[in-house]
C-alpha cells in the first residue's frame, strides 16, 4: 500500500520545554514514513517564538498575540496538507509502538468513513462486534460516548487522534472564541454530523500518546472539572434541601468560570 502524507499539528503555548519533548518523542517512536511536522503557536512572545523555529518542522504558525485554542488550531490547519491530521498538544508525549500511526492510517483507507481514530480522550465503549479491517491490531467503532451522569461526553476529542481532512472539511474549522465554547461547539459539531464514524484501538487507548502530569494545565475544562469535582458534595446537598440556594449558586459558579476564562486566568 502507498500511504498518504499525514501532518502532525503540534499545539503550544508558553512551554517551549514540553512542545520540544514533545517533538522529539513523537519523531523518536513514530516510523511513518510521509509526514510533515506543522507547529502553531497561540501568541507567546517573541523569545519562545524564536526558540520555537529552532524545532525542525515544515511549517510554523507564530501568532503575534494569543487569540485562543480555535483560532491557533486554525492557523496550524492553513498549513497542513496531508491526507489526514494527527493532532498533538504539547503536554502530550509519545511513546509508540512506532507502527501505531502506519496501522491507523491502514484502517482509515481501508474504511473512508472512519473520519476520527481516538489515541486519548474520554473511554468511548468500542463496538466489538464492529471490527475494522485493515490491521491485524484490533480497532472497533465506538458509535456512542461514555455516559457520564457529571458531564455530557463526546466522541470528538481534542486530544491525540487521527483525523481525515476530508471529515475536517465537512465540520468546518474551531470558532475562533474562549477555550471552552470552542471545544465544545466543535463536539457537538462532530457529534451532529451524519457522514462519519470514529474508532479506537482499545490496547493503545491512552498509551500511544501519555500526558505529562508534570505540564501545568491551562484549560478551564480541566479547571471547572477538577472544581466541580470539589464542590459536587455540597452541589448535591443543595439541590436536595434548598433548591433556589442550589440555582444560585450554580449560576454563580458558571458565571465564575466565564469571567476567569475570558481574563485568561484559565485558558
Amino acid at each position: 500500500m502507498e500511504l498518504p502524507l499525514v501532518s502532525a499539528l503540534f499545539v503550544t503555548y508558553k512551554r517551549f520545554d514540553h512542545l520540544n519533548r514533545a517533538v522529539e518523542a513523537f519523531r523518536r517512536n513514530t516510523d511513518y514514513p510521509k509526514i510533515e511536522v506543522v507547529i502553531a503557536d497561540d501568541g507567546s512572545g517573541p523569545e519562545i517564538q524564536e526558540e520555537i523555529r529552532g524545532v525542525a518542522a515544515d511549517g510554523y504558525a507564530l501568532s503575534p498575540k494569543n487569540r485562543g485554542l480555535g483560532a491557533n488550531n486554525n492557523a496550524g490547519l492553513q498549513l497542513c496538507h496531508g491526507k489526514y491530521l494527527l493532532m498533538i498538544q504539547d503536554d502530550w508525549v509519545c511513546q509508540g509502538p512506532p507502527g501505531y500511526l502506519t496501522e491507523a492510517v491502514k484502517v482509515m483507507e481501508a474504511n473512508p468513513d472512519v473520519g476520527i481514530i481516538n489515541f486519548a480522550g474520554a473511554p468511548n465503549p468500542p463496538d466489538l462486534s464492529r471490527r475494522l479491517a485493515g490491521s491485524e491490531e484490533p480497532c472497533y467503532i465506538t458509535p456512542l460516548p461514555l455516559e457520564n451522569g457529571h458531564h455530557e461526553t463526546f466522541l470528538y476529542s481534542d486530544q491525540p487522534h487521527l483525523q481525515s481532512m476530508e471529515a475536517m472539511r465537512l465540520v468546518g474549522p474551531y470558532r475562533e472564541e474562549p477555550m471552552v465554547r470552542s471545544e465544545i461547539r466543535y463536539c457537538r459539531s462532530w457529534r451532529d454530523q451524519p457522514t462519519f464514524r470514529t474508532a479506537v484501538f482499545p490496547a493503545w487507548h491512552l498509551k500511544v500518546f501519555q500526558c505529562d502530569e508534570t505540564v501545568a494545565s491551562y484549560s478551564a475544562a480541566m479547571f471547572s472539572r477538577r472544581s466541580i469535582a470539589t464542590l459536587l458534595p455540597l452541589a448535591q446537598w443543595l439541590k436536595r434541601h434548598c433548591q433556589p440556594v442550589y440555582r444560585v449558586s450554580r449560576a454563580f459558579f458558571y458565571s465564575c468560570m466565564k469571567v476567569l476564562e475570558e481574563l485568561r486566568i484559565v485558558k
